[in-house]
């Protein structure tokens, strides 16, 4: 196989993390593409990257590399994806893949027929404890055949009036802009769910709530970790302009999932979640429980299921994750960034044409987005391809 390369668009927390992915399996970064001539040229640098590009058309058309990676806001999508599929690159999108489902349906039609691979970044999914979950459930049948699912989690941001600080207005605070609780954190636990109970959304209703109506504007925070962690007090957000947030932090939702085909599972269930955990016997920090015939199965937390436990009449037992299934999960930095080089790991492997693990693809995304869709406008029940 020829030495693969790839251009990365964006200069971002998950820019960084595709092309330590690449780096790590020998894929030479040719470019990182950004707007901002001082990020980009820092990001480029710190990663070893030759070409720091604020024009990511004439770096794709210059370079025509074998990958497009698109890490930007859910803003900047379908032009790139257009040209790149038009120069017959291989892409991997972050998520959400469009803003809308329709865009997400023709972003995926652009490629579908095309024989080149697409891949999606819900990436959470890579994660031992969903793969024991999988496990559990499908292979060892430790409750017996699945009945209901129910998923409680705590918001990541908090809006607590109360405080004497505030988040400043980010790319997260703009449905425009791909930002939101649905895009950013429903496309992985639904990518989490179809993992680890093998059946799929056909199905979904909800309804969202914007909590945060409008935040003070700083100087242009990029990177997601550190607006994540940004707080500025109420009396210096006074002195500031102020931006209108449309994107939610809460939502409630029904899905319903089918087995997939050659499943000998006969029925569909029905799967609830929200941004709270609503059962008081819940974890405060929220968890997965998985209702059977003979016992329930609960993993805490969020993206991270732990500890896991098998309750079956009065008694429980945890669980631990098999160290074979941690020892799968690539090691070369933080959780995040395992999991970003698993999806590449499997990537690549399909382009080489050898053997590797099932990958969420635009279909996926597409799929993800007629939910969300559906959440945000409140109408009743939409239906999702399989």
């Amino acid at each position: 196989m020829k030495n693969l390369k790839a251009i990365v668009v964006g200069a971002g927390w998950s820019a960084e993390g595709h092309t330590k992915a690449f780096q790590h399996y020998g894929v030479e970064v040719l470019a990182i593409c950004a707007r901002k001539p001082d990020v980009v040229q820092k990001v480029a640098s710190g990663l070893g990257v030759r070409e720091a590009s604020t024009d990511w058309r004439k770096s794709l058309l210059k370079h025509k590399p074998d990958i497009v990676a698109l890490t930007t806001p859910a803003i900047l999508r379908t032009e790139v994806i257009e040209l790149a599929v038009a120069l017959g690159c291989h892409i991997i999108s972050e998520k959400p893949l469009a803003l809308t489902a329709e865009e997400a349906e023709h972003i995926y039609n652009l490629i579908k027929d095309t024989g080149l691979k697409h891949g999606f970044a819900a990436t959470h999914l890579y994660d031992p404890s969903v793969a024991y979950v999988r496990e559990l459930l499908t292979q060892q049948r430790v409750i017996g055949e699945l009945t209901a699912v129910d998923i409680g989690y705590s918001r990541r941001i908090p809006s607590d009036r109360s405080s004497n600080t505030v988040k400043p207005w980010n790319w997260m605070s703009s449905l425009a802009h791909g930002g939101g609780a649905l895009n950013n954190g429903l496309t992985h636990r639904l990518g989490m769910l179809e993992r680890m109970t093998g059946m799929k959304v056909v199905s979904a209703v909800g309804e969202s709530k914007t909590a945060i109506r409008k935040a003070p504007v700083v100087p242009e925070i990029r990177d997601f970790r550190v607006w994540r962690s940004k707080e500025i007090t109420t009396e210096a957000a006074s002195k500031l302009e102020w931006r209108v947030c449309d994107a939610e932090w809460d939502y409630s939702a029904f899905f319903k999932l089918e087995p997939s085909a050659g499943s000998d599972i006969e029925e569909s269930i029905l799967v609830t979640m929200r941004t709270h955990p609503g059962v008081p016997t819940h974890s405060p920090k929220g968890g997965w429980y998985f209702y059977g015939r003979h016992g329930t199965l609960v993993g805490s937390g969020g993206h991270i299921l732990s500890p896991i436990t098998k309750h079956v009449g009065e008694s429980s037992e945890e669980l631990p994750v098999p160290q074979t299934l941690t020892d799968d999960l690539p090691r070369i930095g933080d959780d995040i960034q395992n999991k970003w080089v698993a999806l590449v790991r499997d990537f690549l492997a399909d382009i080489e044409d050898r053997p590797h693990a099932p990958y969420l693809t635009f279909q996926d995304g597409w799929r993800y987005q007629i939910a969300i869709d559906a959440i945000r406008a409140s109408k009743g029940w939409a239906q999702i391809p399989g």
